[in-house]
């Protein structure tokens, strides 16, 4: 039941949703867009807005994640003035601000294995939008958003109401 993204599951695929056995593997978008730690924010935008992404993941060039970026991340460093009359050399500078610059550097994430009540609940301790998923060698090989849970929800639902156990 892997939905490869963003493709809900048809409606009667799922007919119980079981959180404390299902595992990250069964729901992580495995096509994982990232970005390295020397790109600009006006790269990482365009990423994010071509792909239709909110969850940059940063990596090194070994691939193993070391910071996480998102698109209220890229919003809030780039001059708000951007694409005004009022915009100058300062506000496009911002623009080139390297992404290790404003990148959260400490990365909640999952393991394939890792259940989703398990992930589900470091989710909402850790007030993340998404897991990403890494192997033994903190190589990104998956991510799970909050909206991956959703879509799990809803794919699980007939007549209207999920099924939870």
């Amino acid at each position: 039941m892997n939905f490869s993204g963003r493709n809900p599951a048809e409606p009667d695929a799922v007919d119980h949703i079981r959180p404390s056995i299902m595992t990250l593997s069964s729901i992580m978008t495995t096509d994982v867009v990232s970005i390295g730690m020397d790109e600009s924010l006006k790269k990482a935008l365009e990423v994010c807005t071509e792909r239709r992404i909110r969850h940059l993941p940063v990596v090194n060039e070994d691939g193993a994640i070391v910071g996480i970026l998102t698109d209220r991340d890229i919003r809030y460093h780039l001059s708000p003035r951007l694409g005004t009359i009022s915009e100058n050399n300062s506000d496009r500078d911002t623009l080139y601000r390297r992404v290790h610059m404003v990148m959260a550097r400490n990365v909640v994430t999952g393991t394939p294995d890792m259940s989703l009540a398990a992930a589900a609940k470091r989710i909402l301790t850790d007030r993340v939008g998404c897991l990403p998923v890494v192997d033994s060698l903190h190589r990104v090989i998956g991510i799970v958003t909050t909206s991956d849970f959703l879509l799990l929800l809803a794919a699980s639902a007939r007549d209207g109401y999920p099924r939870l156990s």
